[in-house]
């Protein structure tokens, strides 16, 4: 049971957006240094660094907000925030894409029939 008495509602909200931020700066990580490596080894060394941080990261809120005290909502939040931006930002990427593929269409089709009629007309 969450008590308002030791903002444990604060607490979980805290972690939930700890969770997001961290979601965020994993996206910005992967993008910027995963495309680059193509070999596996490589990527799961990669993926052991950043999930070591993740969770050095959770030990430290731990001890500066909670005060040393485990909690199975807390960790279940900063995972949840970590996750839903993953969930969120993956199809966000995918409407904005499918936003920027239409956009580009439409001013090719523009620009090729802006040169078929300049070239009839020359004609």
């Amino acid at each position: 049971m969450i008590f308002s008495t030791f903002n444990q509602l604060n607490c979980f909200l805290l972690f939930l957006y700890f969770g997001i931020i961290l979601g965020l700066i994993s996206k910005i990580f992967f993008i910027l240094f995963l495309n680059k490596f193509q070999k596996i080894i490589i990527k799961n060394i990669i993926f052991a660094i950043f999930y070591t941080f993740f969770s050095i990261f959770f030990v430290f809120l731990i001890n500066f907000y909670n005060l040393g005290q485990f909690s199975y909502a807390l960790i279940l939040a900063y995972i949840l925030g970590f996750l839903w931006f993953n969930f969120l930002s993956k199809n966000l990427v995918v409407f904005l894409e499918n936003k920027w593929y239409t956009i580009i269409r439409k001013l090719k089709q523009r620009i090729f029939k802006r040169k078929l009629n300049d070239t009839s007309k020359e004609n």
